[in-house]
């Protein structure tokens, strides 16, 4: 039977980050090449924002790729642990042990993106048009089941850029390096979105609020180098070990 390897898993945020890509182009293209129109119930009166714009005509498009992404943004980050894991124990060296706390705070990465996959997808079936109550409702399960994901995925990968098999290998500790930064950077983006959207600066918010869209895809597109394994071009032992059958 066909093994499911570590390269077959880099498909996951892959296929992640190129679909949330094209559906965000293909929402911002539209709207822009429509005049920019203001939708019913908008509430940034200047620039709309990305479920404004996927309620009404492209809402088939808003769907698909909500889902798309959501589930295999759930993969990817099942897919980034089990690896981490794989990476502990063949490099592992007699008496190394992984510390307990880093193993339940993988174990709660995993759990938070589990519990926000859903509520992604609901964002997309009810819209910010039809559903203004359910949409801010699973936006805010969806936010804050994800950022708590992240939190705890960069909490674990920050040991790993220093100590373990990342201290040997450029590609896994830079894709680290890469991935906690893009985190800030989305945090930081947050806080200034919501600053703004509370000073009643719309039109700044809604840039920002597109800014870290984007920004997310790059999120998506760093967990590839975290899913190498130490050396893969000597295919050692865990290299052939089957993660599924």
């Amino acid at each position: 039977m066909h093994r499911l390897t570590f390269h077959h898993l880099k498909l996951l945020p892959l296929t992640s980050g190129t679909v949330w890509l094209i559906t965000l182009l293909a929402l911002l293209i539209y709207w822009l090449a429509e005049g920019c129109p203001r939708y019913p119930g908008q509430a940034n009166p200047y620039v709309a924002f990305i479920s404004d714009i996927g309620a009404f005509r492209l809402q088939p498009l808003f769907m698909t790729g909500g889902i798309i992404s959501s589930l295999t943004l759930t993969g990817t980050i099942i897919a980034v642990h089990l690896a981490r894991r794989e990476r502990r124990v063949s490099t592992q060296k007699p008496g190394d042990e992984q510390p307990r706390y880093e193993k339940w705070v993988s174990i709660l990465a995993c759990l938070f993106d589990v519990a926000a996959c859903p509520c992604r997808i609901c964002i997309t079936f009810f819209d910010n048009h039809g559903h203004p109550s359910l949409h801010r409702r699973f936006l805010f399960l969806a936010l804050a089941g994800t950022a708590l994901s992240c939190i705890c995925t960069a909490f674990v990968l920050w040991g790993e850029m220093w100590s373990g098999p990342a201290k040997g290998n450029e590609l896994l500790r830079r894709s680290c390096v890469f991935s906690n930064s893009l985190l800030v950077s989305e945090v930081l983006l947050g806080s200034t979105f919501t600053g703004l959207l509370w000073t009643g600066q719309f039109k700044s918010g809604g840039f920002v609020e597109w800014v870290m869209a984007f920004v997310f895809t790059f999120y998506f597109w760093a967990f590839i180098g975290l899913l190498a394994l130490p050396d893969e071009k000597r295919r050692d032992v865990s290299e052939e070990t089957p993660l599924l059958h």
